[in-house]
């Protein structure tokens, strides 16, 4: 099995942090506890990659599920040496490759001038890539005839995992530490909407300057749902974005009514009128969108969707 085989199992199948721990606590020779020994924290809950942890497999470094259900089951596991602290990745107890884990960030350690962790602002994806929710919260979300059925972006909220809204200020604060203490090479900004004008653009667009003049070479990435007016598309690049998701989610109409009701009132015509106009601005392959499978799209649908 090649290194790519091995990352698209463990992204499928999960990272089993239990089965070899304990088997390992009674042999002796590796720690128990791989779940919160192995590198940065993973994280239970929430938006973005939660229920995952970052796992170095050769040069490659992917987010891979290990709080799930299919993870406490998959036949994927770690066995780590206490003497030499490295890691190998089992698959039913035979050893395939050596892996490693990101370590926790030291920009974690820092808090803004009124006590707020950085981490609660920002957090390391991968082993270099600084991700956040500029706004944790969605005008769909506490309604359940409007909310993504997908979606946890409050759970973070409530967890105290995070802060509702962080200023374009503290992001650009915690992006130069996470630069200059951590090498973070580039940064994503995702948005809950906060309104069916511009969802999310223009704060993004705020946030993206505030950074680009406290770190002028970072390459940043927003995320949002199409604006009502494309002109935000230039507002945002000359801010700083230089790439931008809107992200489908689902492509069948039927399943995007009923998995996101509020989210589908933008219809898939408008999506793609989006992705147009969004190109002319900043340029091929730098708009970008996601299709989540399982939401009950066929597999003919979303390769047709790919396609397209």
């Amino acid at each position: 099995m090649n290194q790519q085989q091995v990352i698209t199992e463990l992204q499928t199948k999960g990272l089993n942090l239990v089965v070899d721990a304990a088997a390992g606590e009674r042999a002796g020779n590796w720690a128990s506890d791989l779940a919160s020994d192995l590198g940065v924290s993973g994280r239970k809950g929430g938006a973005g990659p939660s229920d995952h942890k970052a796992v170095t497999v050769g040069k490659t470094t992917v987010m891979v599920p290990v709080y799930t259900t299919g993870a406490a089951e998959s036949p994927y596991a770690v066995r780590q040496d206490k003497e030499t602290g490295k890691s190998t990745l089992t698959y039913n107890g035979k050893a395939v490759a050596p892996i490693d884990f990101p370590r926790r960030p030291r920009f974690y350690q820092l808090k803004t001038a009124n006590g707020v962790p950085y981490w609660k602002i920002a957090l390391l994806h991968s082993h270099n890539v600084l991700a956040t929710t500029v706004l944790q919260r969605c005008i769909r979300y506490d309604n359940r005839t409007t909310a993504c059925q997908f979606c946890a972006i409050g759970q973070s909220l409530e967890a105290d995992r995070t802060i509702a809204q962080k200023t374009p200020q503290q992001l650009a604060e915690v992006a130069a530490a996470a630069v200059q203490l951590d090498g973070v090479e580039n940064m994503i900004m995702t948005t809950g909407t906060p309104n069916v004008t511009d969802r999310g653009a223009a704060y993004l667009t705020d946030c993206a300057q505030a950074i680009r003049k406290r770190v002028p070479s970072l390459p940043i990435q927003a995320q949002c749902e199409p604006p009502d007016d494309f002109e935000w598309f230039a507002k945002m690049h000359t801010a700083g974005v230089d790439s931008l998701g809107m992200h489908l989610e689902a492509a069948d109409p039927a399943v995007r009514a009923k998995i996101m009701p509020g989210k589908a009132r933008v219809p898939l015509s408008y999506y793609f009128e989006a992705f147009a106009a969004a190109v002319r601005v900043f340029g091929r392959n730098q708009v970008s969108t996601y299709l989540l499978a399982g939401l009950g799209d066929s597999k003919e649908t979303l390769l047709e969707m790919c396609d397209r």
